[in-house]
């Protein structure tokens, strides 16, 4: 009895060390995954972390891009708009159209998305016509430059000009549908053909009427009986234009003037690249007159 009693103990005792090791045992293998578990979120939640800081990041990006402004010098100015103030500006101004090199000048105002001023003369045929309309179309300006420009005839007396200059009114109201409150006088609001006091009395005509003349700061010289080559002209412009911040540029839009649209672009690219803006002429710009004699 003795001994069977010992070997019982004894299993009972080895027994109970079993079970309290098997219980260490799955206690450590508890705390082990408890540890790995918290190790793994942590790692989970530093890649949310991250991922949620690159989103920020991103959408930050996008907000920035969208609110950032954008470059808008090639863009032509609002109708009526004006400089900003200290902004320096070109107004590209054509006489004596619509010819045979409109079109041309018009690519080229369209390609690089500048405005432009057209004083006009009369046109009958359709061609003609068409070019009033596209010069519209386009977002550039019209004005008046008279509806014969025969000097002798228009400069013969103040009666004459404005017969002439409301044939012009007139005749833009019925084929386009326009009334310029803008003009230029064929030589300038100064010049050696007419007579002082008829430029004098023209003038106060026109103020009454509410009509706005603009003569020239630069000018291309292009008025001769043959085309000037693009590179004079340009040449020219810069020359008699100085480092004035605000240009009225005059060059000629007639059958002979086949290298206008040249210049035109070389201007363009030379005075955006100095910062200038380009506008049309309206009623509202500060004009640019020649002083009375």
């Amino acid at each position: 009895m003795f001994i069977k009693s010992f070997r019982l103990k004894d299993l009972i005792t080895i027994c109970g060390v079993a079970l309290l090791g098997l219980a260490l045992g799955i206690g450590v293998l508890l705390l082990a995954a408890h540890a790995a578990g918290g190790a793994g979120g942590g790692a989970s939640r530093a890649e949310s972390a991250a991922e949620s800081a690159a989103e920020s990041s991103a959408e930050s990006a996008v907000e920035s891009s969208a609110e950032s402004p954008s470059d808008s010098s090639s863009e032509a100015p609002a109708e009526g708009s004006l400089p900003a103030e200290g902004q320096k500006t070109v107004y590209l101004t054509y006489d004596d159209g619509p010819s045979a090199m409109t079109a041309e000048i018009l690519d080229v105002l369209k390609e690089k998305e500048v405005p432009a001023t057209f004083f006009v003369i009369g046109a009958t045929t359709d061609r003609g016509k068409a070019l009033y309309q596209r010069i519209l179309d386009e977002g550039h300006a019209i004005g008046l430059h008279t509806y014969s420009h025969r000097y002798q005839q228009i400069y013969e007396s103040a009666d004459a000009f404005l017969e002439d200059y409301q044939k012009l009114s007139d005749h833009l109201a019925d084929v386009a549908g326009v009334e310029p409150d803008i003009c230029r006088f064929p030589g300038g609001s100064v010049n050696n053909i007419a007579d002082p006091a008829i430029l004098k009395e023209i003038k106060a005509e026109l103020s009454d009427e509410g009509i706005v003349w603009f003569d020239w700061n630069a000018l291309a010289k292009d008025d001769g009986a043959s085309a000037t080559p693009a590179e004079e002209m340009f040449e020219n412009i810069l020359e008699s234009a100085g480092d004035s911040e605000e240009l009225v540029i005059l060059m000629h839009d007639d059958a002979l003037r086949s290298t206008a649209a040249e210049c035109t672009a070389m201007l363009i690219d030379h005075y955006r690249e100095l910062g200038y803006t380009f506008g049309k002429l309206t009623a509202e710009t500060p004009c640019v007159q020649f002083p009375d004699r």
